[in-house]
């Protein structure tokens, strides 16, 4: 192995070992005391997941570390012409699992632009934006401040300018 390479190994066991002693303590917490079904943190391309043991015990909350390319979260559901999907067209949703914040000044009837930032899911301190997926006006929030999400659920409605 190079110096880098053993330099990389070193920086990820030392990453893990914080994660692992810091991040997935307090993961553990907040998921007991929460409704959420699945907690995930993403820092420096390594994520921690947590998840709620199924209904029937098939599933243990077991910590899930590994190194992975940062991959963006959609923000809304995939739009057709036409169809059941054209119902989905201008929902937001939850980019990841944790607590909405809306953001100051943004209300229904706001004019958006596709990207403008709606708010935020705070995932333990880490902010994930929330963002309008189309050009037009905001028309309500599905959620409230502070309320628990999970990732892909409709967090608030943009509807298109004609």
């Amino acid at each position: 192995m190079t110096d880098e390479q053993l330099e990389q190994t070193a920086q990820a066991r030392a990453t893990i070992a914080r994660l692992a002693d810091e991040v997935v303590p307090i993961l553990i917490e907040r998921l007991a005391k929460s409704d959420l079904g699945e907690l995930e943190v993403r820092e420096n391309g390594w994520r921690v997941r947590l998840r709620r043991p199924l209904a029937d015990g098939a599933a243990a909350a077991a910590p899930v570390a590994h190194s992975s390319q940062r991959q963006p979260h959609p923000v809304m559901a995939p739009a057709s012409s036409g169809g059941p999907r054209e119902a989905l067209r201008g929902v937001v949703a939850s980019p990841a699992v944790g607590y909405f914040a809306p953001r100051i000044g943004v209300e229904v009837g706001s004019k958006l632009r596709s990207g403008d930032p709606l708010g935020y899911v705070d995932v333990l301190g880490v902010r994930q934006e929330v963002v309008s997926p189309i050009d037009g006006a905001l028309r309500g929030f599905e959620v409230e401040s502070g309320q628990a999400v999970e990732y892909g659920q409709p967090i608030a409605r943009v509807e298109a300018e004609a």
